[in-house]
């Protein structure tokens, strides 16, 4: 080993530094040392000593000497070996003190900066923030986080999330600054951009490489990424109104679809302000069961009999009055409360149903989100046995768009519920992007009829032609139709010609409560007796 080597190593860069105490008790006993010894010179004390002892013999005062000398000699080695002990008591806690500030400022699992340091650097840039030298601040959520993570476990979320971390952090160039936030939200600071040009540009360079599969411990997951970008000066210098419109920007991203990019705009604000606050009640709602089921009549059109309801939900909110589930449900399924709210309207559904006649069969509708979990199958099973509702008397329509999004999940969770009994009906036949051969290799029951086009029936030769070819289509494969939205007489004049089995919308009833049920049937009753 090299001299230099080995002195670096035993005196390192800063051990000669008066703010440390080691050196200052270091210099103290040093210079009581030298102090002494100049004592000892000047004054010639140890012929003196010397001369004393051998005068003063009767007195055994060399014997006195020699253990003062011993005292003196162990007095200082004990106060080295303290001095030494001291040192490294401090070195400790020193090195214990820098690792606490580091890991204050850091997230532990990543090991990026944690959102304390991002708002410290963001302060700093923005302090030298002006129109010319702008400064762009990313917000990034990981897509489909959540339901790996609920599917295979922590550890398997924990690991996607530092390969997400590692990934993002190959791409970015120097002087960028990226952090964890927390949970699966990142966040990136890109000083000094030329134009909005640079952080596109990064946005689609961090979303092609997480587009590219995940494989972590055998499983094999699929992310996006949505990106908000907000810019300063432009966009606000104050760094928690910068990463509030950031977050407001990715909010819109994420309603875009998967991995994709939006710039803050002004108008997001209220937009966002809304939705935050329809989330908020949303989730004291499913904590309280405030949001209920409403039942729509499904009739058979072979003499108009009810042979079944559609569980539909209903949320009348004490602040925000009537909100409808085309708003709250995309909410519920962004915020992960999809599952909670679907298992609670499920089981309340399933009560309800037990008291209708044995022959009517209860409808109920799986978000695509529910339906990429792999368990979801058994879950339903499970309420079924909970709430003694028979597994024939239950029909789960699935969107044509759920299904092809993750087909052999879909494959697994159609195949348990069929097993046992459960009936598969395919909602909004038509609407989404599946080829007829992806649909047809599912076993299903029924198809439904989007009211798109039983709404063209009357207005259209289009409309006629695309149900009949539906109708049809279902025949020739011997599944049962259900048009949705009949609300004329004569569209239901003509799904009776063409062979349509069922019928929902509001010539026959809209939805309603559970305690209105036994008078919806009693009308139609009477409308059948009237009939015949």
């Amino acid at each position: 080993m090299k001299l230099s080597t080995r002195l670096s190593r035993a005196f390192p860069a800063d051990w000669f530094d008066w703010n440390r105490r080691d050196t200052r008790d270091a210099l103290v006993l040093a210079g009581i040392g030298i102090l002494t010894f100049a004592a000892a010179h000047v004054y010639d004390l140890p012929p003196h000593l010397l001369q004393f002892g051998l005068d003063h013999a009767d007195w055994k005062m060399d014997d006195i000497i020699f253990v003062v000398f011993m005292l003196s000699a162990a007095l200082m080695i004990y106060g080295f070996r303290r001095y030494q002990d001291l040192s490294r008591e401090i070195k400790a806690r020193t090195d214990a003190e820098l690792e606490a500030r580091n890991l204050a400022r850091h997230d532990p699992l990543t090991g990026l900066p944690n959102r304390r340091f991002f708002k410290e650097k963001l302060e700093e840039y923005l302090g030298a923030a002006s129109a010319t030298h702008q400064v762009a601040v990313l917000m990034l959520d990981l897509d489909g986080f959540k339901t790996v993570n609920d599917t295979y476990g922590h550890a398997v979320g924990d690991k996607a999330l530092s390969e997400f971390a590692r990934r993002v952090s190959k791409v970015l160039r120097k002087g960028t600054f990226l952090a964890r936030m927390g949970g699966d939200e990142f966040a990136i600071i890109k000083p000094e951009i030329a134009s909005l040009d640079d952080p596109t540009n990064l946005a689609r360079r961090i979303a092609a490489t997480v587009a590219e599969p995940f494989v972590i411990e055998n499983v094999t997951a699929d992310f996006g990424v949505g990106i908000g970008i907000a810019i300063a000066p432009d966009d606000g210098v104050d760094p928690d109104e910068l990463l509030r419109r950031a977050d407001r920007a990715l909010y819109r991203a994420k309603t875009a679809g998967r991995s994709s990019v939006r710039f803050f705009e002004s108008e997001m604000d209220a937009h966002v302000e809304r939705r935050i606050q329809i989330e908020r009640e949303l989730r004291c709602a499913i904590a309280s069961d405030s949001i209920v089921p409403h039942y729509q009549p499904l009739v058979s059109l072979d003499g108009n009999r009810v042979i079944g309801f559609e569980a539909l939900a209903r949320w009348q909110s004490k602040s925000l009055g009537c909100i409808p589930p085309d708003v709250f449900i995309p909410i519920a399924e962004e915020a992960g409360l999809i599952h909670s709210l679907s298992t609670r309207l499920l089981r309340r559904a399933c009560l309800d149903a037990s008291a209708w006649p044995d022959t009517f069969v209860l409808a109920f509708n799986v978000s695509p989100v529910q339906l990429r979990d792999p368990t979801l199958g058994l879950r339903i099973l499970s309420i079924l046995g909970q709430t003694g509702l028979s597994p024939h008397r239950l029909e789960i329509e699935i969107t044509e768009s759920a299904l092809v999004e993750n087909i052999e999940i879909a494959r697994t969770v159609i195949d348990e519920l069929r097993a046992a009994g459960v009936r598969i009906a395919l909602d909004d036949f038509g609407t989404g992007y599946a080829t007829l051969s992806q649909l047809l290799s599912f076993h299903l029951d029924k198809i439904k009829i989007d009211r798109s086009f039983v709404s063209r029936l009357d207005k259209s030769e289009d409309g006629r032609v695309i149900v009949r070819a539906v109708l049809g289509l279902a025949k020739g494969f011997g599944l049962t139709t259900t048009a949705e939205g009949v609300e004329e007489p004569e569209q239901l004049a003509y799904l009776k010609a063409n062979g349509c089995t069922e019928g929902q919308g509001y010539l026959f009833s809209k939805a309603v409560a559970a305690a209105d049920i036994p008078a919806l049937l009693l009308r139609h009753a009477r409308l059948d007796c009237a009939a015949a």
